[in-house]
């Protein structure tokens, strides 16, 4: 037992930095109702929206300021929900002083930043668990454990999109900013369809990966459409398509993967397979859409704090997320300079320089 020993049976004392959205539909509904959880305070710099929303979960403390609210509170975990910028600061400030962390994704705008949580995290024994919500969606679950159970035969294909419809409308400011969001669409929906990807065929090895970024708006500074191709090492190709604001009248969001068995898809989920000459659809039965979402944020934040209490292994941990902002780093290179990456090639460079 480490540091959580005599805590086991105790409340533990949970935080909350950045209130916005995602905080309020999931994070603070959540965590109000769990009996194992303390919700002692919230940090947001917009002071307007924070009465009513102290009101509304019965948080006893706010602060405008994260350093000071780490230094005054005995926190033991603590949700990281601001914009992107600021997921590596406040994740490895809270990590020097021993505190858990929950962080939406991204972990950091690049694997560099990554890494240094990584091993902070294992060398002061803290829990990480990155918001990668697809990962705790029973859909995903079910089509893990087909994957896994040889169900499909061997994989070789996989595709995926999130192609958003067309709309006068562009990102929030902070997203269109590669300051602030580490890029554009590929780094705000192209990681979790690269996420979901990557842990639904067990984070195999990436041989080689190609970008094509595009910018149907100049205005912003970072790719508001792109497709990337990716293969590893055991053959497998994929594909992933994504975009902010592309010429359609609806949105369009899909995995579809594809085995020597048989295929599946998401959204909704549908498997079929060959099974004894014949062709057929062995789909379990889903829940409904809108609950899948839901559901899925309620098991995650659950998840965090079983996994700190050492009850459930953790299956969205940094170190995984870590190998996807390599990816994601190796993308982005490929898009500036135009061509193919070869991962050994880039092993090869960086052994040759020490980096």
């Amino acid at each position: 037992m480490d540091k959580l020993k005599g805590k086991v049976m105790e409340k533990l004392r949970v935080a909350v930095v950045g209130v916005g959205k995602i905080a309020q539909i999931a994070h603070l509904p959540v965590l109000k109702k769990m009996e194992n959880v303390d919700l002692v305070a919230v940090c947001d710099v917009d002071e307007k929206k924070m009465a009513p929303i102290m009101a509304k979960f019965k948080i006893p403390k706010w602060y405008n300021v994260f350093d000071e609210m780490l230094e005054k509170e005995p926190i033991d975990a603590l949700h990281i929900c601001t914009t992107n910028h600021y997921h590596f600061p406040m994740a490895l400030m809270a990590l020097s002083k021993g505190i858990h962390v929950f962080v939406e994704k991204p972990l950091a705008l690049n694997s560099a930043d990554a890494r240094k949580i990584v091993d902070l995290a294992e060398k002061n024994n803290c829990r990480v668990v990155v918001g990668m919500q697809n990962r705790f969606r029973n859909d995903v679950q079910t089509l893990k454990e087909f994957i896994a159970n040889d169900e499909l035969g061997d994989m070789f294909y996989l595709k995926a999109g999130w192609l958003k419809r067309w709309t006068r409308e562009i990102q929030q400011s902070w997203q269109t900013k590669k300051q602030y969001s580490g890029g554009g669409v590929l780094i705000d929906l192209g990681i979790q369809l690269i996420d979901t990807a990557m842990y639904l065929l067990g984070m195999p090895e990436i041989r080689s990966l190609r970008l094509f970024g595009f910018s149907l708006r100049p205005e912003i500074e970072v790719e508001d459409s792109a497709l990337a191709i990716l293969e590893t090492r055991s053959g497998l190709s994929m594909t992933v398509e994504i975009s902010w604001n592309l010429h359609l009248d609806h949105d369009i969001q899909y995995t579809h993967v594809f085995g020597n068995k048989g295929s599946a898809y998401l959204n909704p989920l549908r498997i079929q397979k060959e099974m004894h000459g014949n062709f057929v659809t062995v789909t379990p039965i889903q829940e409904k859409v809108r609950d899948r979402y839901l559901k899925a944020y309620e098991k995650e934040i659950h998840h965090f704090i079983n996994v700190i209490r050492n009850k459930e292994n953790n299956i969205s941990p940094a170190s995984d997320a870590l190998k996807i902002m390599s990816i994601i780093d190796l993308l982005y290179d490929s898009a500036e300079q135009g061509k193919e990456i070869v991962f050994e090639q880039v092993t090869k460079t960086r052994k040759k320089t020490g980096s």
